[in-house]
């Protein structure tokens, strides 16, 4: 029996992003000092404000400060990654013993003045909650972040939908700058330097796979992410997704939604995941959460399922994922 892999929508919450980026994750418990800074990203305590916790992160790595990114080994959907008493930097409400859950981010007391310059400025204009630490604790570092990403759209008709995403969360592109605020009919968006074309990423030779735009003169990638949203499968371009291969040939992260998830793993080129691509399936009703302590699936909150032009994609029979680890959340 196939697994159904699902689209969703998550309410008062969202995954946490695969766009931080830090060394090879050297997976261990961690006392931090009183003192330390925690941005929370369960629903307790960062429900309106979980988008723009994105953008909080992407600033502190642009202030060159390190972020630990706490997640309990082996937890249930749902679980507790850490536990501490805090207080609200900006309400100084006291909390007193929270279980802290769907990945919190955590800066080490000795950052915590240069991160707080950063907090301020943020908690400003938005409405993400801060705590800091009025006891040590012991946290589970799955991943330590070092630098803030670059992220590039692939202009697919769809684009617009990443520019929400992006913009919702307040992380600017290459040039610091908001992403567009509607798409252009041409698909070049002048000015933005970071919004692809299929034939920039395809580059000038469909023989060669390093010469797009996701690729600097010595063949070494532009960008930590490409996302394409809704590529639609009669425009899929062989050439340009031979291209993404050679990008993912790195530590990269490639971000597919929808019909471009089809566009892509069912291309001659692409099969990144499966040997034999997706079939597309119907919106099932019930789900299983599987690894929920890999960084992709990092969430809190209600989950619901949600329909489209592709709801949910399964395999052939008899075939199965090269890695069954990838699998997060299918159909129960």
């Amino acid at each position: 029996m196939t697994r159904t892999i699902t689209k969703a929508r998550m309410l008062g919450l969202v995954a946490a992003s695969a766009l931080f980026f830090g060394g090879p994750a050297m997976a261990q418990t961690r006392t931090f000092e009183k003192g330390s800074l925690i941005i929370p990203m369960d629903t307790d305590y960062q429900d309106q404000g979980m988008f723009k916790a994105y953008g909080l992160l992407y600033r502190i790595l642009l202030a060159d400060i390190q972020v630990y990114w706490i997640i309990a080994p082996d937890k249930d959907f749902g679980g507790t990654d850490m536990t501490t008493s805090a207080r609200d930097v900006q309400t100084s409400d006291v909390i007193d013993q929270h279980g802290y859950r769907g990945g919190p981010f955590v800066v080490e007391s000795q950052d915590a003045t240069s991160a707080m310059a950063v907090i301020t400025a943020w908690q400003d204009a938005s409405d993400v909650t801060v705590h800091q630490a009025t006891a040590s604790f012991d946290g589970y570092v799955s991943r330590i972040m070092t630098v803030a990403p670059t992220i590039a759209v692939f202009a697919d008709g769809n684009e617009d939908i990443a520019f929400g995403y992006l913009n919702a969360a307040a992380i600017p592109d290459s040039a610091g700058q908001t992403w567009p605020d509607r798409k252009d009919k041409d698909r070049l968006y002048p000015g933005y330097p970071d919004v692809l074309s299929v034939a920039e990423v395809r580059g000038p030779s469909v023989d060669v796979n390093d010469d797009g735009a996701l690729f600097d003169s010595e063949g070494l990638p532009m960008y930590c992410q490409l996302m394409t949203m809704h590529w639609g499968v009669n425009e899929r371009d062989d050439a340009a997704i031979a291209e993404i291969r050679q990008f993912l040939n790195f530590p990269t992260h490639f971000f597919a939604e929808c019909q471009a998830v089809n566009a892509v793993e069912n291309s001659v080129n692409g099969h990144f995941l499966t040997p034999n691509g997706y079939i597309m399936d119907d919106r099932p009703n019930d789900v299983d959460f599987l690894h929920a302590s890999l960084p992709f699936v990092q969430m809190d909150g209600p989950f619901e399922t949600i329909g489209g032009s592709e709801p949910s994609y399964t395999l052939p029979d008899g075939d199965e994922y090269y890695d069954q680890g990838v699998v997060m959340i299918t159909e129960q």
